[in-house]
């Protein structure tokens, strides 16, 4: 069950990837110069956060929800303070192009993105909580995707 559950969850997320980089752009709106910019300044964060937390987790990366059989649990870095950068990074680089090229479809799949990834979230955790002893402990100091949030 649990293998049919990532790859459900990873299936999905493949999906609105996919829908994302080719669906066409039918509802656009009207942006301002800031809002160009704010979008593209946004984007690029989330590109960097994205790179950033794959180089911290490196041999503990996996698309799939449940853990790596010989991953370590990753603290310091951006996951000292959020437990899902990878997640954050693509939330904010979706929305900031959404943003940037004023496409309706896009930021509506951002926010499709965020939900997917609040619920892929809680299903990692609980793995994760049964395979790492300290992650209920590391979890009540970090946030999920946003600090503060």
């Amino acid at each position: 069950m649990r293998k049919l559950k990532d790859m459900v969850f990873v299936g999905v997320q493949l999906v609105l990837f996919g829908l994302y980089a080719f669906m066409p752009s039918i509802l656009i709106f009207s942006v301002n110069r800031f809002g160009e910019i704010a979008g593209g300044l946004l984007a690029l964060t989330g590109l960097v956060i994205i790179l950033t937390a794959v180089y911290q987790i490196r041999r503990s990366l996996t698309p799939f929800p449940s853990p790596v059989k010989n991953g370590q649990l990753i603290t310091s870095g951006l996951y000292r303070y959020i437990r899902h950068p990878i997640y954050s990074g693509i939330i904010l680089a979706s929305a900031g192009y959404g943003l940037h090229t004023a496409d309706t479809i896009k930021l509506i799949i951002a926010l499709v993105l965020w939900l997917l990834f609040y619920l892929k979230s809680k299903y990692e955790e609980r793995m994760l909580m049964a395979f790492y002893d300290d992650y209920s402990r590391y979890s009540s100091r970090t946030y999920r995707f946003f600090p503060f949030l």
